[in-house]
């Protein structure tokens, strides 16, 4: 006969373990695979890869901009893995769904598990189930086991929870808990998860970014998407009315904002003032105020008026544009000082009448008759400089964007949930003892926060048994 030292362990090779899994049908065999945590750690491997490629990988811009970084071939082997738009390659979004799968068949997987549990409540206390039990006092007490039951389940109500009475052969239960939803915190979470990326699969299959520059006076409708491979034409146009900056003392730009309408069917259907943070949302696609720039060149505005004072008219010149005065010459705009030997701003022009040398002349804003003192048929005042600048528009389009919210919503709370709820149990056994008293057993657990819930044991204890006149202490065995 073999004694204990002499039995050896065998171990199951790993070959009859893969045979044993090979024996199994193929719908068993996915199933497993699916709710691997080996596939989630993967697949978020892959992610954390991938996510480190699109941000040392500008994404989405021109091909010209490729070329300057890489050579022709490396370009080529990119752009056929879709590295440019990876976020909305076909393989970016497959590791999105293989993930959002993975935790939903994990969910499916163990949440019957975890109702039945919930379900099937141990409403007594055995000696077996006290022995895996990290917390539990006894004592004993003098009287009926019925009048200390109902005194317990008093104290028991008012210091934690309303319990449970469950009578067995000669002794009386009393089972109490609290935070029982707390078992479902993991699953809120999964659910979030999932829902988070069913929204951004959503979004990168159904929406689109893009941006569009709109002069002042001008309309768009037409929108070039990942680096201008792919374009939209959307079923209305969206005008510029006017844009304007505000700037700090120092000239810097302090904010900006557009008067834009949109346009559909020929009328305008909406008209909104935008500012950064501050879009204008039409069938769901919404106009972000971004930048702006410069649309051309400069606009010079000048009065004409005759000898006489009467105005004769007004010139809108740019740079080296000339513009003809009617039976006096032509005037071009050739320099600009924003503050001319301390007069203010400035324009420099040349008029070339007809037989006469061309004459440079400066005008003073200030100054709006500084320029009669050439005592000639017409003198110029100069007015102002309009810069002709577009609003830079980002122009989006989210449809998944509430799936995304709904899901972060439920995330949140799952993660609370998970972290600051815990499910707390009470139980309390009254049995005779062979001494003619009461013997009563208390015990308790917490899934998570154990130390914490050490404490609160404590505390409920000592208020459920404020009168100790008639009570022996026993210490655990």
């Amino acid at each position: 006969m073999e004694t204990a030292s002499e039995v050896r362990t065998e171990r199951v090779p790993a070959s009859a373990t893969l045979e044993r899994e090979q024996t199994k049908p193929v719908a068993t065999r996915i199933w497993n695979l699916l709710i691997s945590i080996k596939l989630a750690i993967w697949i978020i491997i892959l992610l954390a890869v991938t996510s480190i490629l699109g941000t040392v990988i500008e994404q989405n811009q021109p091909m010209e901009k490729y070329l300057q970084a890489y050579g022709e071939g490396t370009i080529r082997l990119m752009d056929a893995l879709q590295l440019f738009d990876m976020y909305h390659s076909w393989w970016f979004l497959l590791l999105l769904s293989l993930f959002a799968l993975n935790l939903a068949c994990c969910t499916i997987d163990r949440f019957p598990r975890t109702i039945r549990s919930v379900r099937t409540r141990r409403l007594t206390l055995d000696d077996a189930t006290e022995r895996t039990l990290a917390l539990a006092e006894r004592w004993k007490n003098k009287g009926d086991i019925l009048q200390w039951a109902e005194t317990y389940r008093s104290a028991l109500s008012g210091a934690f929870a309303t319990p449970r009475t469950t009578r067995t052969e000669g002794a009386v239960h009393l089972y109490a808990e609290k935070g029982v939803y707390s078992r479902f915190g993991a699953y809120l979470t999964h659910a979030g998860i999932v829902i988070v990326f069913v929204g951004a699969i959503v979004g990168n299959i159904f929406g689109f970014k893009s941006y569009v520059g709109i002069p002042e006076g001008e309309e768009a409708s037409h929108l070039d998407i990942r680096g201008g491979k792919r374009h939209i034409d959307l079923p209305f146009s969206v005008r510029n009315n006017r844009f304007w900056m505000e700037t700090y003392p120092n000239g810097q730009p302090r904010e900006y904002s557009s008067d834009l309408s949109v346009i559909e069917n020929g009328r305008e259907v909406l008209r909104k003032t935008i500012e950064v943070n501050d879009p204008l949302v039409y069938k769901g696609i919404w106009f972000y105020q971004s930048s702006y720039g410069q649309a051309g060149p400069p606009t010079a505005q000048l009065l004409v008026r005759k000898a006489s004072g009467e105005v004769a008219g007004t010139l809108s010149l740019t740079p080296n544009e000339k513009q003809e005065i009617p039976g006096y010459g032509k005037v071009s705009a050739v320099n600009f000082e924003p503050n001319y030997q301390g007069f203010g701003p400035a324009l420099e022009v040349i008029v070339e009448k007809p037989g006469k040398a061309p004459q440079q002349v400066w005008l003073l804003r200030k100054f709006p008759a500084f320029d009669r003192q050439r005592g000639d048929a017409f003198y110029l005042g100069f007015l102002d400089i309009k810069e002709n600048l577009y609003t830079g528009l980002q122009v989006a389009k989210d449809p998944g964007v509430n799936v995304v919210w709904l899901g972060c919503l439920l995330l949140t709370a799952g993660m609370m949930i998970s972290f600051f709820a815990s499910h707390r149990r009470i139980w309390i056994r009254l049995s005779p003892s062979p001494e003619g008293k009461v013997a009563v057993t208390a015990a308790g657990s917490a899934n998570r926060n154990r130390p914490a819930f050490e404490k609160t044991f404590a505390a409920i204890i000592a208020e459920i048994r404020k009168d100790p006149s008639n009570t022996d202490k026993e210490n655990r065995a």
